[in-house]
């Protein structure tokens, strides 16, 4: 979550007026995050009751607003089927969403827990359960979902945006790593691969958890269609890793999670190393793509690209491997 746009109490009053949700009592800036504006607001409802909720103004300058129908979709359906997600909330007249500022708004049901900064083992094999369990839940509006943005023609097509503006260096690992990924994408077998709605963005600022366990998944604006590998290879670059590189047993423990609710095929397991450089690659692009805007609007916040830079090296030069026997 983050800050992009700065709301007064008098915004968030108007947003509410379109809620039946009691009085502002209070609201905050969420401070975490890259894309969207976010603020966590309270409010208090009949009997004194306090009601906490999460508001999103979307942020056209990241392209996400594009996204906005198909991600209700997903939450909708996540919901219907008891995931930990949260909750659109509707205004008076039904509509998922509201206007201010000449943005798209979302209020949601704020979810309980926290942030995990170190996780274990046993947190790591929950993100693997959640994924099955939401690559699943979701196959009856998969159709209906358009397919993830991040396919060959986006790596291409920001590769060259962002190449001129790099250090030599860098356009030559972005340069190789990119025709690897392209030609792995190209195989007829890679094709074939299971896909799912994946919400491709499940790092560890994207969950929550607490005393019991995983309390809620957040930010689905990436979700489209994809490979099921791919959505976990995003979790377990990182959710698994330490320092450069994947420690095993974690990375173990999040596979073994997942395949306890879906099995994974064996080809996923042959080109889970590629997914994994493919993934950080993605994300490489991505931050490289914001690192070298000029036009950005102040506090825009940004996060280092050299951190996926380093972990696509890695994935090049000592590709993470797993044999099916180790999942049992």
């Amino acid at each position: 979550m983050a800050v992009i746009t700065r709301l007064s109490a008098k915004d968030v009053e108007r947003v509410l007026a379109s809620y039946s949700i009691g009085a502002l009592e209070g609201f905050q800036e969420a401070s975490e995050g890259i894309e969207n504006t976010n603020y966590f607001v309270r409010t208090r409802q009949e009997g004194d009751h306090i009601a906490e909720h999460v508001l999103t103004l979307i942020e056209e300058v990241n392209g996400s607003g594009s996204h906005l129908a198909a991600m209700i979709k997903v939450l909708d359906c996540c919901v219907k089927e008891g995931l930990p997600v949260p909750q659109v909330i509707r205004t008076v007249q039904g509509e998922p969403t509201s206007t201010l500022l000449d943005k798209p708004t979302l209020l949601c049901r704020k979810l309980e827990g926290l942030h995990v900064a170190n996780p274990v083992r046993s947190q790591c094999a929950a993100i693997g359960r959640f994924l099955a369990r939401f690559h699943v839940a979701t196959e009856s509006i998969q159709g209906e979902i358009a397919p993830y943005v991040r396919d060959s023609d986006w790596l291409i097509e920001k590769t060259e945006a962002v190449k001129r503006d790099i250090p030599l260096l860098d356009r030559n690992i972005l340069e190789s790593s990119l025709q690897a990924v392209l030609a792995m994408l190209a195989r007829d077998d890679v094709e074939q691969l299971p896909q799912a709605v994946i919400h491709a963005d499940l790092f560890l600022d994207n969950a929550l958890f607490n005393r019991f366990g995983l309390s809620g998944i957040l930010d689905f604006h990436h979700a489209g269609r994809g490979y099921c590998i791919y959505d976990l290879a995003v979790a377990l670059n990182d959710w698994c890793r330490d320092g450069d590189q994947l420690n095993h047993e974690r990375t173990i423990e999040l596979l073994r999670g997942y395949a306890s609710i879906r099995n994974l095929t064996q080809p996923e397991l042959w080109f889970l190393p590629m997914f994994l450089m493919y993934a950080a690659l993605a994300f490489w692009l991505s931050r490289l793509l914001v690192y070298v805007r000029t036009d950005l609007p102040p506090h825009y916040p940004i996060k280092d690209p050299d951190e996926f830079k380093r972990l696509v090296k890695n994935h090049a030069r000592a590709p993470f491997s797993v044999v099916r026997e180790s999942l049992l």
